[in-house]
């Protein structure tokens, strides 16, 4: 063998050796790593669980895997975990003892309490019985300081049914104002002149009529005669009142229904306790009516007077016509 050859064989010698050594030493490195690194079983999602799939239906898209234990084991974890990857005698078996662990019990009776991603860690809050995924109360839409009422207006005064969860209304009340009692009042001279005091307003007159006698004449009565015994009067009574519901549709789960009229409906309002007053003396002595705001757009409130008898006819003008001839014969 030749010294060339001598030479060539001791290296590759020398470098396997030192390959081995390297890779021992790396080994070696790479085993301790390993040792301060503690996994622990979990459960993970294998593909996209919709939200209220069942339990049984969900159990095939869940399968075992591993994360680290500083990931999952911590105060109230609602991770599931079911011990450490690797057991021995140096292992911490009790390591997941806070952690729920069973997913057969998670999921029995249970559904999704919303969309699980596909690798995603399965917690016991992923699945719930399905009564507590539909107990949605409608008190959760109502802001603090506010209630709810509800009103059933006809079918016609709810502009025509398209009234839906999320609009803005105005509430009208329309009601018959009997006058007689104030008529009765100015017919009676004793009662006038209680109210509005001694005067001329308030007692009647003494005027000759044919024949030289002598006849009391009680201008007030007379003109309160011509007066009608009542009046009907309808006013904006609230302005700006957000709908809460109509009917099964509502803020919290619209069905969605776009133009098809809801007729018949309870009409939920979101107002103050002061307007709930307001509304339910309205829906007992009224009869009531909403009109229906545009959406997205900036609302101006108005002084809302009311509209009477006199606002499509000229009963009014009569009466005040009459008034003013009473006032000029007074100071005349």
């Amino acid at each position: 063998m030749g010294k060339r050859s001598i030479v060539l064989f001791v290296a590759l010698g020398l470098a396997a050796v030192s390959a081995f050594a390297v890779w021992q030493y790396l080994a070696g490195v790479d085993d301790r790593a390993r040792k301060d690194i503690e996994e622990v079983n979990v459960y993970r999602a294998t593909e996209l669980i919709e939200t209220s799939t069942d339990g049984e239906t969900a159990r095939p898209l869940i399968s075992q895997s591993r994360a680290l234990r500083e990931a999952v084991v911590f105060d109230e974890s609602q991770i599931l975990c079911t011990g450490p990857v690797v057991q021995d005698s140096d292992t911490d078996l009790t390591v997941c003892d806070e952690n729920p662990r069973d997913l057969d019990a998670l999921l029995d009776g249970r559904v999704a309490a919303g969309p699980i991603s596909a690798g995603q860690l399965i917690t016991a809050d992923m699945f719930v019985f399905p009564a507590e995924l539909n107990s949605v109360s409608l008190s959760e839409a109502i802001p603090p300081n506010k209630v709810a009422i509800s009103i059933r207006p006809d079918d016609e005064a709810v502009s025509g049914g398209f009234v839906r969860p999320g609009d803005r209304v105005n509430i009208l009340a329309s009601a018959d104002v009997q006058l007689n009692q104030f008529l009765d009042v100015i017919k009676n001279p004793e009662l006038r002149e209680l109210i509005l005091g001694p005067g001329d307003a308030a007692t009647p007159t003494t005027t000759l009529v044919p024949g030289g006698d002598a006849e009391a004449v009680d201008p007030l009565a007379a003109l309160a005669e011509t007066f009608p015994t009542s009046i009907q009067f309808t006013q904006t009574v609230l302005q700006d009142i957000e709908v809460l519901a109509v009917g099964p549709d509502n803020t919290l789960q619209p069905l969605g229904s776009g133009l098809t009229p809801q007729t018949g409906s309870i009409i939920v309002l979101n107002v103050t306790p002061e307007q709930a007053e307001k509304i339910e003396f309205a829906r007992n002595y009224t009869t009531v009516a909403l009109s229906l705001l545009p959406k997205d757009s900036p609302y101006t409130l108005f002084e809302a007077r009311g509209v009477v008898v006199d606002d499509l006819f000229s009963l009014l003008d009569r009466i005040q016509e009459q008034v003013e001839q009473f006032g000029e014969a007074l100071g005349g």
